[in-house]
């Protein structure tokens, strides 16, 4: 069997109405500001190495997809705290044994995110 797909670069196209107001909560929720704006219609973030957030005004396919960004962190209590303190809202912590800790939440134009955290590793 061939190996699969191993990308060297993923990126989330996620479509916004404003992109300066998302480009703001972003930059609260991430914690730093985007790494470039490759186009009028696009902000990028750098994620991690070969991970980008792509925010963009100008996909439709990307608008008509819709999509749930999951966010990985080693701490989600820690990660919740931080984000309490800049005014951003979570879910509840939730967790079922065995499997990841998570929270949910949604941005100001009603995108799907998550923290989640790998337990026992």
């Amino acid at each position: 069997m061939a190996d699969g797909l191993k990308p060297a670069l993923v990126i989330v196209d996620l479509p916004v109405g404003d992109l300066q107001a998302a480009t703001a909560w972003y930059t609260r929720v991430l914690g730093h500001g985007p790494s470039g704006d490759p186009s009028p219609t696009d902000v990028e973030f750098d994620l991690r190495d070969g991970v980008s957030l792509l925010l963009t005004t100008g996909d439709e396919d990307a608008e008509r997809a819709g999509a749930k960004v999951l966010l990985g962190v080693g701490d989600l209590d820690a990660e919740r705290s931080r984000l309490a303190d800049a005014g951003i809202g979570t879910g509840e912590r939730q967790e079922i044994g065995g499997a990841p800790a998570w929270s949910d939440f949604e941005s100001p134009e009603g995108h799907l995110l998550g923290l989640v955290q790998q337990l026992g590793r």
